[in-house]
């Protein structure tokens, strides 16, 4: 079952539906670490992620608690609205969040104005079931998982893996088969990462970027050697940390590029030396000193500076929409051609 999320859900409603749902859900604003449920509350709503990144966890008794995270276009709190039992997770903001809220009150109307949001949902657990199951808890020894990446989002495999504590490599191909990006993690913690010419975090923060990947996954567990493509030096964050970082890049890398140049936009230097404003990010100075001296006496495009430089594409916008705001680079606008004259008309003889 193809996977979609609310915002690919609305785009195939027609404006008198999309307005239905407007009027039959309201917006909730929540700051960081701030409750959306806990665990034994009345399920009230449905909850499909605008923005920010929530935290769901279980509690399992005897062991540890298992968590997970929804980002922008996520729904989640399905089951227990639908089934009018008590929440069996509790739920909480990551960071700054807004939430589209659906209320049981208004169940009946929405499937009489918008009857395609019920199959929505279902399908929805119905991918929220499978994945449970791709998840269970598998016999000691090496085992494997993989799938297609248009069933399987990379956010639900990584989260698997954490919690399932796996020791193993995780390959991901495209649609040639071909290997894209390779990443080893030892008891559940990413340890190292390759993702075409990016390797460590970088690798990891570029695979969240890469929107729609075409191709599959393969993840095969029990202890072994790392795959002589790895060249990465050692990843020491927690991985639940660097999940939620990664979520939140690829929300800013999706913003940044709605009023950054095309990638194949050709730029050029435009100030006579370098400058970096007090008020941008200190962390990305050095990237853009390296950029400057990288782009003497040429013109240049994202898409160049991304395959020369060795972190995520992110970061490449970020520098260049900040070396643009203030002056130091510039768009090239083609020089407009001629329009051909037409020949002049000969008079007609009398």
């Amino acid at each position: 079952m193809p996977r979609r999320d609310f915002f690919s859900f609305c785009t195939t409603l027609r404006p008198i539906e999309l307005k239905a749902l407007g009027e039959l859900s309201h917006v909730r604003h929540l700051r960081k670490n701030e409750l959306i449920y806990t665990t034994g509350d009345v399920a009230e709503e449905i909850y499909s992620v605008n923005r920010g990144v929530v935290e769901v966890i279980q509690l399992i008794p005897g062991e540890s608690d298992e968590r997970s995270f929804v980002t922008r276009g996520d729904i989640f709190g399905v089951a227990d609205a639908l089934g009018k039992t008590p929440r069996s997770t509790s739920a909480r903001a990551q960071e700054t969040c807004s939430l589209q809220c659906f209320n049981r009150d208004n169940f009946v109307a929405i499937s009489q104005r918008v009857p395609s949001f019920l199959l929505f949902l279902c399908e929805q657990m119905a991918l929220r079931l499978n994945h449970v199951r791709a998840a269970g808890k598998t016999p000691s020894g090496p085992q494997k998982l993989s799938g297609s990446l248009a069933n399987f989002d990379l956010i639900t495999v990584h989260q698997t893996i954490i919690s399932s504590g796996q020791t193993g490599e995780l390959e991901v191909l495209n649609a040639h088969n071909e290997r894209m990006a390779t990443f080893f993690f030892q008891g559940g913690a990413l340890r190292s990462g390759q993702f075409q010419q990016l390797t460590g975090e970088e690798a990891f923060w570029q695979l969240f970027l890469s929107d729609d990947i075409p191709g599959s996954f393969s993840f095969a567990s029990g202890v072994q050697p790392i795959t002589e493509c790895l060249q990465s030096v050692e990843i020491n964050q927690s991985p639940n940390d660097m999940l939620i970082m990664a979520m939140r890049y690829r929300d800013e890398f999706h913003n940044i590029r709605k009023t950054a140049p095309d990638p194949n936009a050709l730029l050029q230097r435009l100030a006579p030396a370098f400058e970096w404003p007090a008020d941008a990010e200190a962390e990305l100075k050095p990237l853009a000193e390296k950029i400057w001296d990288y782009t003497d006496d040429r013109r240049f495009t994202i898409n160049e500076l991304y395959r020369q430089n060795a972190v995520c594409e992110l970061k490449i916008y970020q520098v260049v929409s900040e070396m643009l705001r203030i002056g130091q680079i510039a768009t090239v606008h083609p020089t407009p051609q001629p329009q051909p004259q037409a020949p002049p008309q000969l008079a007609k003889a009398s």
